[in-house]
């Protein structure tokens, strides 16, 4: 991390304080230590990213000896001011950064293993593009050092796989006559491309949330008209199905570095769905509330999951049951 960075997130961190008349000790004393002495504390969050303001809550992400039983923040509110420590046990922090380092997507993946990266990357990252406020001065002082060297990375990452994933749900959807639907997923494709975009030019902070604010900061005015593309979708399903086709091509144009050799669409049952042998016919359905019918025999209803190159066609009857969201997609790179 430059030196010009560290003063920035040095300056937010102070103004903070003092708009709450609060010294970096009384922050410190917020951190519990019954899971043992603190081995690093990092001031992070929308704050410290120069998104928030003075009633915003500032983070706390801790490294403790000792396993933490809940990922749910401990609140305080010394002077009126709310701060949330997060404690993070040094085993459980340990194992997410090797599972970052593995790349995404991954050989194998699964909605537990998609989500359990995307959670990795959100609290790492947190880690790698704060302020350190205290740490063991050795070990978890260059974990973090090393953390910061790969958060932009690990964002960008995450961000082209999400535009990924979600441009091919929108090419499904749209194929399927679903053209309003394409356009929320083609709009979240595009949304997901920008922050990819973000991350690229220095903007790792991982909520999309305020990208907007980070495309203003890079004063990225191309990034900010397609953003604004992507929250307004069309209700007319014409216009929907145009608005589609073209953020397709925007998030093509974004995607135009990236390399996808050999990436595959994986498909396997949302949770909640089950599947029942109905005289000739196998009744797919998600909660007992969805429900459809495919032939017995088709793979839809006999296969535990299906895979497809980015470029291949689906079986009609999985397409059929991922428009009526009954599968689940993800994207998985063969070792």
């Amino acid at each position: 991390m430059s030196l010009a960075v560290q003063d920035a997130l040095r300056s937010r961190f102070e103004a903070h304080l003092a708009l709450h008349g609060l010294s970096p000790e009384q922050v410190l004393e917020q951190v519990d230590d019954v899971f043992g002495d603190p081995l690093l504390v990092v001031a992070t969050g929308s704050v410290l990213a120069g998104h928030g303001n003075e009633h915003s809550d500032l983070d706390l992400y801790v490294v403790v000896p000792d396993e933490v039983a809940s990922m749910l923040p401990l609140m305080s509110y010394p002077k009126g001011a709310r701060i949330d420590v997060l404690l993070h046990g040094a085993g459980s922090v340990t194992e997410r950064h090797a599972q970052l380092a593995a790349g995404w997507p991954g050989p194998e993946v699964s909605p537990a293993s998609f989500h359990r990266r995307r959670k990795s990357v959100d609290s790492l990252s947190r880690f790698g593009t704060g302020l350190v406020l205290a740490s063991d001065g050795g070990t978890w002082a260059g974990w973090q050092r090393s953390v910061r060297a790969d958060v932009d990375g690990w964002v960008a990452g995450w961000w082209a796989a999400e535009a990924v994933r979600k441009r091919l749900a929108a090419r499904v959807l749209l194929a399927a006559g679903r053209s309003r639907l394409a356009a929320l997923k083609a709009g979240e494709a595009l949304i997901a491309a920008l922050d990819r975009r973000a991350a690229l030019a220095g903007e790792s902070y991982f909520r999309w949330k305020w990208l907007g604010e980070k495309l203003r900061r890079l004063g990225d005015a191309q990034g900010l008209e397609w953003f604004r593309l992507a929250l307004c979708p069309p209700v007319d399903p014409a216009a929907a199905h145009a608005y589609a086709a073209r953020l397709d091509g925007l998030v093509g144009e974004l995607l135009a570095d990236l390399d996808t050799t050999g990436w595959q669409a994986h498909l396997e049952p949302a949770p909640g769905t089950t599947r029942h042998p109905f005289g000739g016919e196998t009744l797919v359905t998600r909660w007992a509330m969805r429900t459809v019918a495919v032939d017995a025999d088709s793979p839809a209803g006999t296969e535990p999951h299906w895979a497809y190159g980015l470029g291949e066609p689906w079986h009609p009857d999985v397409a059929g049951l991922f428009a009526e969201d009954l599968l689940w997609l993800g994207l998985r790179r063969p070792a």
